[in-house]
């Protein structure tokens, strides 16, 4: 867990690093045209759209001690890579190389939790991974601010390189340490800091649970996803809640326009947006609380003529609703626990998908033209938020109705049914199995329930 925070940390530094670098000297240096810092984000997207699904094959396939670290020490150094650029075609081609590789990191990391946790424990542990999250973010707007007070000019080169370079310099010893501390899963692991009876513990109480263990992935399974209806609801709500979440990533363009009069420094438009970077936090229970408050930042910026601090909230309200998409796919995870190989399909569908519509969406919703305020990135954002509380709401009610095919009955529920049923005698043996069976069934409903509410 430890690790995993924070490498997920490590990855936000990076990721936000181009934001930053952008508003501390990169426009200029490079000479930024028109769209071309949509592009920015889009080349990533792009990579990470095309990553997401074969990385999570690759996950499925073979050690995530191996497969994560790996691809972490290469992102890394291609972040170090920007600080050559002297143009906007190496950015471009850059972001979209690390989005390809990044693609492996979050829905790797939440698969491999939730090899190990159960979902009270995994709806924490998830909580606390979007926390890093918001850490990182934080992290990189200090980080860029002090590089630039401190190292802009120094040996020749500008703040914003050197925020490439010391970032992909901290994400090395870090990624290497992956190698040695993730424990891939229970069944399978090999790790040196977990001893034989922590690894059968575990595997019990996975079992306990109703938690697949790790299997082998063929193509019958994958076909099989999509002959269900959760992943159809989870592919309708879920990428709309993070790109309804990615007006945050323009926070800082329009705090550089100079709103109503305030006049902001490169060090202050680093730093203040690691404000809302702290209200990131929530838990599965607050999916729908949490998107309802993105909903109510976009409205605010939708209506806009409401004063400087009326539009900080707005944005403010956004950062608190980011954690929504990390909740989604907590709660996807529990819903998936019968197969260890299509939960991570589904969980890096979702993301892939998500990722997509980040990679076409920005275009029409913020539009560079006209930042910082954008004529329909805000009105889309608020009915995009709209989307996922109902998407979320329908696929609770069905879970809760009639269950899922991706989810097993916990051992020990299974175990109490079929008790129930050994002291009838007489009657009809196929009417016993079909009452043993709705009985079950039932179970996983109440089971869905309860992971919702945790």
């Amino acid at each position: 867990m430890t690790y995993v925070c924070i490498s997920y940390c490590m990855k936000y530094i990076d990721q936000q690093a181009h934001s930053n670098a952008y508003v501390s000297g990169m426009k200029e240096d490079l000479a930024f045209k028109g769209n071309e810092y949509n592009w920015v984000g889009t080349c990533f997207s792009i990579g990470y759209t095309i990553g997401t699904i074969p990385s999570q094959f690759l996950t499925a396939k073979f050690r995530p001690s191996v497969i994560i670290p790996m691809f972490e020490i290469i992102w890394s150094v291609l972040i170090m890579v920007n600080a050559a650029a002297k143009n906007v075609k190496l950015i471009f081609a850059m972001r979209f190389l690390i989005g390809l590789f990044e693609s492996i990191a979050y829905p790797g990391f939440v698969s491999v939790l939730a090899s190990w946790y159960t979902p009270k424990e995994l709806a924490k542990r998830v909580a606390f991974l979007q926390a890093s999250s918001a850490a990182g973010s934080m992290f990189s707007g200090y980080l860029q601010a002090g590089i630039y007070k401190s190292l802009d000019g120094r040996y020749g080169l500008a703040g914003w390189k050197w925020l490439f370079i010391i970032d992909g310099i901290i994400s090395l010893p870090i990624a290497i340490t992956g190698f040695f501390v993730i424990p891939d899963h229970p069944s399978t692991s090999r790790t040196f800091w977990l001893k034989p009876h922590h690894l059968e513990q575990a595997v019990e109480r996975m079992d306990e649970i109703g938690r697949a263990p790790k299997g082998k992935l063929t193509w019958q399974k994958v076909v099989a996803i999509f002959k269900e209806y959760p992943v159809w609801i989870i592919l309708l709500c879920y990428p709309p809640c993070i790109v309804a979440g990615q007006a945050i990533s323009y926070f800082n363009l329009y705090l550089k326009s100079k709103p109503m009069g305030h006049v902001f420094s490169v060090y202050q438009i680093n730093l203040i947006p690691t404000g809302g970077q702290a209200l990131q936090i929530a838990r599965l229970s607050m999916i729908v609380i949490t998107a309802g408050i993105g909903m109510l930042g976009h409205i605010l910026l939708s209506v806009w003529d409401i004063g400087f601090s009326g539009q900080f909230a707005g944005y403010m309200l956004i950062y608190c609703a980011v954690g929504a998409g990390a909740l989604c796919l907590t709660w996807f995870s529990e819903i998936c626990s019968a197969d260890a190989e299509v939960r991570t399909i589904i969980i890096g569908l979702a993301n892939g998908i998500g990722y997509a519509w980040i990679a076409g969406f920005p275009f029409l919703m913020y539009p560079a033209s006209q930042a910082p305020h954008y004529r329909y990135g805000y009105k889309i954002g608020a009915g995009f938020y709209a989307i996922t509380i109902t998407g979320c709401t329908v696929l609770a009610i069905l879970v809760k109705r009639y269950g899922t095919p991706y989810q097993n009955v916990p051992k020990s529920v299974v175990k109490d049914v079929d008790q129930g049923s050994e002291g009838e005698v007489g009657g009809n043996s196929q009417d016993k199995e079909k009452e043993l069976d709705f009985e079950r069934t039932e179970a996983v409903a109440r089971l869905s329930h309860e992971n919702e509410r945790n």
